[in-house]
Order: structure tokens, then sequence, then C-alpha cells
């Protein structure tokens, strides 16, 4: 596993488009198709007579599949588990450690699991799943939020102190520690990705919380003293 995560690095490194931390980024491909790279993204694209395909190596990409020339070819987007193929829609892949997720806010895609023996799920707009290389997890409801880091914001809704963080730290150089005391304190709210210490700067506001920076790349969150 360390290897093929080594191999991985390599190729996200050398990937057609990337972003870095913190780095938000659109392209437009020769089909018309747009890809949002989110925070610590990279992708390959490899489109010819015969196919379609966006490599997702590393984060998370938004897709609207384009319509132009080409499009008659299937538009798919591979990862590690395997192969999500576009049915005329707006869409997001994600690349997680041990396994993919997809949110569908548009018209539908059908996910193939690598190794996967059954009939692709078939996932419909509003619909999120998981899958691992062998097969897919049950469909749930996407969240409202669930694409508002392509307009560049970060919303919650009553989410723990402990997951927000996790979720800012995606957009950042460095750690964010949460103390075990704070983390399942409860917030909401819209924020600016543009501006990460602003949000850390802003919790004192409406948490009981204090924000040690001990180094620039280590922040820590913890009760007010």
């Amino acid at each position: 596993a360390a290897q093929t995560d080594a191999w991985d690095g390599v190729r996200a490194l050398r990937a057609d488009y990337r972003t870095a931390t913190g780095e938000r980024r659109e392209v437009v491909l020769g089909d018309g198709t747009v890809l949002s790279l989110n925070t610590g993204s990279a992708v390959n694209v490899r489109f010819d007579a015969s196919r379609r395909l966006v490599e997702l190596l590393a984060g998370e990409i938004l897709v609207i599949s384009g319509h132009g020339a080409g499009s008659g070819v299937p538009l798919e987007v591979a990862t590690r588990e395997g192969r999500v193929r576009a049915l005329g829609t707006r869409f997001a892949v994600r690349q997680q450690d041990e396994y993919s997720t997809v949110d569908v806010f548009e018209s539908a895609v059908e996910i193939r699991p690598r190794d996967g023996s059954g009939a692709p799920l078939l996932l419909a707009a509003g619909r999120g799943a998981a899958f691992c290389r062998h097969a897919s997890g049950a469909p749930h409801a996407v969240g409202a939020y669930a694409d508002a880091w392509s307009r560049g914001q970060l919303i919650v809704d009553d989410v723990t102190l402990g997951d927000f963080l996790a979720e800012l730290a995606r957009y950042r150089p460095g750690v964010i520690d949460c103390a075990p005391a704070v983390a399942r304190l409860r917030l909401s709210g819209v924020f600016p990705l543009a501006d990460t210490q602003r949000i850390l700067n802003m919790l004192p506001n409406s948490l009981p919380v204090q924000v040690r920076s001990r180094t620039r790349y280590w922040v820590s969150v913890e009760p007010a003293s």
C-alpha cells in the first residue's frame, strides 16, 4: 500500500492538471466539459476517438459534462477503486485513502467498481455513494452544501467542531489540532475558503474556544481559558 501511495504521489506531481493545498482551479476540456479541481487535487485527461476519460489521481473534482466534439463517446472518471460514467450530468468525485465517493447534482451516473462482478450502481440526482474496488455502498442523500467548495465556500449546518476542523484542514498546509474537550461543540455558518486563518480567528466569537498558533503550520483549538 505504501508503494502504491508513493507511485500515486509521483503521478499526481506529473498530472495534466493539479492544484496545491488551498488552491482551486477550473479547466474547460475540448468537448466543453468543465472540471473544477478542489484543494490538493490532480487529474490526467485521456480523450481520443474512442474514449473521454478523466483520471482522478488525488483530491476531488466537480464535473459538468460537455456536449461538444466527441461527446458521443461516454464520459468517465476513473479512480483507484473503479469508474464513474456520466449520463449527461453534473457530479463530484473524491479520492479518499481507501475508497472513492460520488455526489450527483444533476441527471445520473453509473458506478462500476474495479473488481466488482455485479451490475453497475445507477446513482440519481440528489444521491451520493461510496465505493471500494469490490462493491458500492448504499446510496444516501447528498448534503445541501456538498458543492459549496466550487464557489469558494465551506457551508456547515450543525456539525461538530472536530468534523469542521478536519474539513478545514484540507484547505491549508500543516496541522489543525482539535482538543477532545471541544471536539463535540457544534457550529453552523458560511465560511470563505480564501482565508482559512480568518476562519480560525473567528471561532472564539461563536464558541468557547481559543486558537493557539504553535507555529505557522501547527494550530491548536482548545477550551477557552
